[in-house]
């Protein structure tokens, strides 16, 4: 999508609550990412990995999407405080390829990326003395044009249940079933005022996603009343006792399904 407002769209491409239909804007391919094998180790390879928006390659810049502008800077910074100031050394999250940067100092900083004939006591730039000069960039900068009121207002194109019922009419019968019993299951034990909102919001979407919701809702709250609890038991119990048939159950009922 370009740059720019769009009023022709019906809803603000900017909206983290909405799609950008796919057959308007055809999805393109930029990458692949594997998945070949599950952790070894669980603190090295999940705990310590540390992603942010911030960290990107030559040829990609940040859209004016207002909450990717924001954690363009946090993201970076929360790593740095939750695992420390090198967090970009730890394996899991280093370069494939070899850095050299001037960044010195700081807590857990284990290996030093001095590159080939560089001075070790000059880290700044530009320096006659052999210290790193800085990439030069790809292409043309990007310098956006930006004129208006910084304001806090809500999004004036604001149907927030249109691209809803789009999406469950799109669904296969067993995506659709998937969604209402999971719905259900979370919202049977939530406040009566909690559940019509719900409803009320399904229903503007969708006929069907509101009266399946309120059916189920309705059959699971009356099964719920005539169940006697024992002593001990909760209604949603802690614990892992069953998390291996959960494995089982949830390979078994896998589905393949084009992403919406």
């Amino acid at each position: 999508m370009e740059d720019g407002p769009h009023p022709e769209l019906d809803f603000d491409p900017l909206d983290d609550t909405k799609l950008w239909p796919e057959d308007q804007f055809p999805w393109l391919p930029v990458g692949k990412m594997v998945l070949n094998k599950n952790p070894e180790n669980f603190h090295t390879e999940v705990e310590q990995a540390a992603f942010g928006t911030g960290v990107l390659v030559d040829g990609l810049d940040f859209s004016d999407d207002k909450m990717l502008q924001g954690r363009t800077f946090s993201y970076s910074d929360t790593q740095r405080y939750r695992i420390g100031a090198n967090y970009l050394q730890l394996p899991i999250n280093a370069a494939k390829k070899r850095v050299a940067t001037n960044q010195e100092g700081g807590q857990l900083r284990y290996e030093d990326d001095k590159a080939p004939g560089q001075n070790p006591h000059v880290n700044y730039e530009p320096s006659i003395l052999g210290g790193l000069q800085e990439a030069k960039q790809l292409g043309k900068e990007h310098t956006p044009k930006v004129e208006g009121n910084l304001v806090r207002e809500s999004i004036d194109r604001n149907d927030n249940t249109k691209q809803a019922g789009e999406t469950y009419r799109r669904f296969e019968q067993w995506e659709k079933d998937e969604l209402i019993n999971n719905l259900v299951n979370d919202l049977s034990i939530c406040d009566k005022r909690i559940q019509d909102k719900m409803i009320a919001l399904a229903e503007d979407a969708d006929e069907e996603y509101g009266r399946r919701l309120r059916e189920g809702i309705a059959e699971k709250t009356k099964e719920m009343a005539n169940h006697t609890m024992e002593i001990g038991e909760e209604l949603r119990p802690l614990g892992a006792e069953d998390a291996h048939q959960a494995v089982k159950d949830a390979v078994e009922k896998g589905r393949d399904a084009e992403p919406y």
